[in-house]
């Protein structure tokens, strides 16, 4: 009996195991297929949409759209550390094909960006909504000047903070060789 648990043991120590999850290996020939999905069928299908006398296709690829861009913007503000999350690129690649082929885009929208976009709404000031809507260019520059204004002061904080320092460090120093 105990002779058969070692070499139990020995072939289980002895049989190659995987590095990466098998579901995680799959994200080299997914990603490519998804490339093309976004690039070549979903802009065809959305210039159909737009030809055709429905809105009905029109709103499933807006939504995709919106998704699309909302999910690229959480990865780039991410740096790229939701690639990190096992599965990402295959739940990924799921959710394009559930959007673009049964008409997931709209779901998501209902589900997810909809609810986010109303709690988001009710803190915004009304009035700075109408600003951004009647004149977005406009808009944009008053609240870049506001970021600039915003960065200074904190440039400004930061300096006088390490301005005082060095102050603090020789008053210590003074105290810690008169306590001598």
């Amino acid at each position: 009996l105990a002779q058969e648990t070692v070499s139990a043991k020995r072939s289980a120590c002895s049989s190659p195991q995987p590095l990466v999850p098998v579901g995680a290996m799959f994200g080299f020939i997914l990603s490519p297929i998804e490339f093309i999905l976004v690039t070549v069928y979903a802009p065809l299908v959305s210039l159909k949409a737009l030809e055709s006398e429905t809105s009905k296709d029109d709103t499933n690829m807006l939504a995709f759209w919106l998704t699309f861009s909302i999910l690229s913007a959480l990865e780039s503000f991410s740096y790229g550390a939701l690639w990190l999350f096992p599965f990402y690129t295959e739940v990924r690649f799921a959710l394009v094909v559930y959007m673009l082929f049964f008409e997931g885009g709209k779901t998501v929208y209902k589900s997810v960006i909809d609810p986010a976009y109303q709690k988001a709404k009710k803190k915004i000031p009304e009035e700075l909504l109408d600003k951004m809507h009647k004149d977005p260019k406009g808009f944009m520059k008053e609240m870049a000047e506001k970021g600039k204004e915003k960065g200074m002061e904190l440039v400004q904080q930061i300096q006088a903070k390490q301005a005082e320092a060095p102050k603090a460090d020789k008053g210590e120093k003074k105290k810690a060789k008169q306590a001598k």
